[in-house]
């Protein structure tokens, strides 16, 4: 349980960091706002998906533990409204860049992988 806390924990920091470097892209160049802002709701859009998955692994090992209630899913269903929601912000306004976007949502879990093994190959060290 606490590697997959310290995973999202870590993918959370570079997801906000991320966040912050392209806030700031959009700040001092005016020419980048509407890719920038599709990428932030990317991101922001893939943390939420990423730490709701988080939750409903570790809500599916406490009940194989004997800890927890019957009811679970991966709640894929919801991981794809919410993924949906962002893809209709970017189709409705003009100053959202749709391709943007769908990296930004896409990037934070191909990102989880390497982070993942990062945090494998550290705990393997000690």
């Amino acid at each position: 349980m606490d590697d997959i806390r310290s995973i999202v924990n870590t993918i959370t920091r570079v997801a906000l960091i991320l966040t912050s470097v392209t806030l700031l892209v959009w700040a001092f160049l005016p020419a980048y706002r509407e890719i920038c802002t599709g990428f932030v709701i990317g991101v922001l859009i893939g943390l939420i998906n990423i730490r709701y998955l988080a939750v409903k692994t570790i809500q599916i090992t406490d009940y194989a533990a004997g800890q927890g209630k019957r009811r679970f899913s991966l709640g894929y269903v919801t991981r794809l409204c919410i993924s949906l929601i962002g893809i209709m912000v970017a189709v409705r306004f003009e100053q959202v860049s749709l391709g943007a976007t769908l990296v930004g949502i896409f990037l934070i879990p191909v990102l989880l992988v390497p982070i993942s093994i990062i945090h494998s190959y550290r705990n393997n060290r000690r």
